[in-house]
């Protein structure tokens, strides 16, 4: 497998692994097919059923032939290294991300808690944090409003164009070790929001109602929502915040990379700045959501140097 051309260090969250071995990448395949799995087994336990029109099953089973095709082209016929591991990371982080929508969705039907927007909204204010006033200040504020939505959007184009400056770089294991963050930091979100459920701010405080993620959020919880659409899934995990994760994990798979690390810096600042008035957070998300990233990227650190000792 292709896994054996690359000269890099053991990637981190995965002890004694490296991508050397292809137990890496099976790993990631297991992962996904237990996911598939999970989501089955929740289906039939709420109830939901799932709505995938045939065009969407069409495109989808396209990208992963052309991802999957493109890896064995590289790794077999024309050995290029950084095209296989892209071809890779695009099929399985696809892969993971729709597996990841539905899970989300079926565990804020199933949790059955109460939510806690009253503890983030009071622990806000313990600290002189008003989302109220800051989102009617930023609504008033056309050019800033601008820039933080321009922002809060940049996520996607990131999370694609990563890999490709990484590789650029010949940064192969960086690569793998984005994906393992993605992976623990989104499913640690998820796990999290079924315990402490929260239907955010614009919900809380009665602005932006029509806002998808609040719709399906609350249809959710209140059990009226009875059929996923694959066409309309929304990030719903409001505590913690992913996009305050993502951001984190872009700034740190970039460090050390000259111009790379501090435009990432700059840019993923503001994302985090804009997370509460553009996607609806408490500030209290955030907090959950650094500590949450924070301590699975210390954890990644730790069994790194495990690892290699």
């Amino acid at each position: 497998m292709v896994a054996r051309h690359f000269d890099i260090q053991p990637i981190s969250l995965i002890p004694m692994l490296t991508i050397r071995n292809i137990s890496e990448i099976h790993l990631a395949w297991w992962l996904i097919v237990a996911l598939v799995v999970i989501n089955t087994l929740g289906l039939i336990y709420t109830g939901i059923t799932l709505k995938v029109d045939a065009s969407h099953i069409s495109g989808i089973v396209v990208f992963m032939i052309f991802c999957l095709g493109m890896a064995w082209l590289y790794k077999t016929k024309r050995p290029e290294p950084r095209l296989t591991l892209l071809a890779l990371f695009s099929a399985q982080l696809f892969a993971y991300s729709l597996a990841a929508g539905i899970l989300s969705y079926l565990i804020a039907a199933a949790s059955g808690q109460p939510t806690i927007d009253a503890w983030l909204v009071a622990a806000d204010q313990a600290i002189g944090l008003d989302w109220l006033t800051m989102f009617r200040w930023e609504q008033e504020h056309a050019l800033w409003h601008a820039i933080l939505t321009l922002a809060y959007t940049s996520v996607l184009p990131q999370l694609i164009l990563m890999p490709f400056f990484l590789l650029t770089k010949r940064r192969f294991a960086r690569v793998r070790e984005m994906f393992w963050l993605y992976v623990a930091t989104s499913l640690g979100a998820i796990i999290v929001s079924a315990f402490f459920p929260a239907e955010g701010a614009f919900a809380t405080f009665k602005v932006s109602m029509q806002d998808p993620y609040v719709q399906e959020f609350l249809a959710l919880h209140n059990g009226s929502l009875r059929v996923i659409d694959m066409n309309k899934i929304q990030g719903i995990v409001q505590f913690p915040s992913f996009h305050l994760e993502l951001a984190v994990i872009f700034i740190y798979a970039a460090r050390g990379i000259p111009i790379l690390f501090p435009f990432l810096l700059a840019l993923n600042t503001l994302v985090i700045a804009a997370t509460p008035s553009i996607g609806g957070h408490h500030f209290a998300d955030l907090w959950g959501g650094a500590l949450l990233c924070l301590s699975i990227i210390a954890l990644a650190r730790w069994l790194d140097s495990r690892a290699v000792a």
